[in-house]
């Protein structure tokens, strides 16, 4: 059975979370949180002669791949390995200080998971 390793943080009085799992040498990332989770967007970051390529799927109305984008990038890199993110974030009109809030939570969850052993635990 794969290892799940779950961080947290808060934000606007709601939950941010992301699950890791391995899958093999590779990452399974899902980042949910706000008033409402759900599945916006699904980026995978992986290497192509030796070249990092990001490929997204967004679903319409949504703007979550900009979380996943960032996750899937930074955790690729680190771990020189394929990664997806499954990403589902919504908050009612948070206006732009919410937003701002939101971008800030979720760059410390991330760092959270790049300063765990989660990335060199193969």
């Amino acid at each position: 059975m794969a290892r799940v390793t779950l961080f947290r943080r808060e934000v606007l009085g709601f939950p941010i979370t992301a699950a890791v799992t391995r899958a093999g040498d590779d990452l399974l990332v899902q980042v949910a949180g706000g008033c409402r989770e759900h599945i916006g967007s699904v980026s995978t970051a992986r290497f192509e002669n030796g070249e990092l390529k990001i490929d997204s799927l967004l679903l319409p109305h949504h703007r979550d791949d900009v979380v996943g984008d960032k996750f899937a990038k930074a955790l690729a890199e680190r771990s020189r390995a394929t990664v997806t993110v499954v990403c589902g974030i919504h908050f009612d009109s948070p206006g732009r200080d919410g937003i701002r809030e939101i971008v800030e939570c979720t760059d410390s969850l991330l760092e959270d998971i790049l300063s765990s052993d989660v990335i060199s635990d193969k």
